[in-house]
């Protein structure tokens, strides 16, 4: 927790919410995710498109809240050194993976259908994604699961609705490995610091 604190001064009790925001949101710009919601949006009604990846990060964001609950009953050091290894583990994933082009397809055209085919497709791609897992050892690591909780739902929603801004304007024409390696620095130096912290 104190390592949340010296990360974003003057944040007081909001250090977990907003550290949890920052990390998930840049994390999950370079994640393939937001690249599936961009080319949905690119092909479809952009508001479907939103509502339905949106409500799949709110349940993947529960079922990442259970399991680092879970992880909560385990020893602080031990807690300490998972979160450390799985931030530096995805860090490094992110950094030297060679990412293939994720294909989304053309979905129906209709509002119902498209939103179904979004939640659908954004909860499969979430399972056991970096920031889910990311998340989950965030809720054990500073005890405050209603922050994480809403820390990293606003960040997955506010690159949700980047993602499908940019798939209206721009297409797919982001520069997916420069938002692959900020996202991979940023898991190892979040890593790092929780190792620092459980040394001490």
């Amino acid at each position: 927790m104190n390592q949340l604190t010296a990360l974003i001064p003057h944040a007081g009790s909001l250090a977990p919410l907003l550290t949890t925001f920052a990390l998930i949101f840049v994390a999950e710009l370079g994640d393939k995710t937001l690249y599936t919601v961009l080319l949905l949006s690119a092909r479809n009604p952009a508001w479907p498109v939103l509502l339905g990846a949106c409500a799949a990060f709110v349940v993947q964001s529960a079922i990442a809240l259970l399991l680092g609950s879970l992880l909560a009953f385990l020893p602080h050091a031990v807690v300490g050194w998972l979160t450390a290894l799985v931030f530096v583990g995805f860090g490094l994933l992110l950094l030297f993976k060679d990412e293939k082009g994720d294909s989304s397809g053309e979905v129906a055209k209709g509002s119902r259908k498209v939103a179904a085919a979004a939640f659908l497709m954004v909860f499969i791609a979430e399972w056991g994604d970096a920031t889910q897992i990311g998340t989950a050892t965030l809720v054990a690591e500073t005890g405050a699961p209603v922050q994480v909780f809403i820390g990293a739902t606003l960040g997955l929603w506010t690159g949700t609705a980047l993602a499908v801004i940019l798939g209206r304007l721009a297409g797919t024409k982001l520069p997916a490995k420069l938002l692959r390696r900020v996202a991979g620095v940023l898991f190892v130096v979040f890593g790092v610091a929780s190792a620092v912290h459980t040394l001490r």
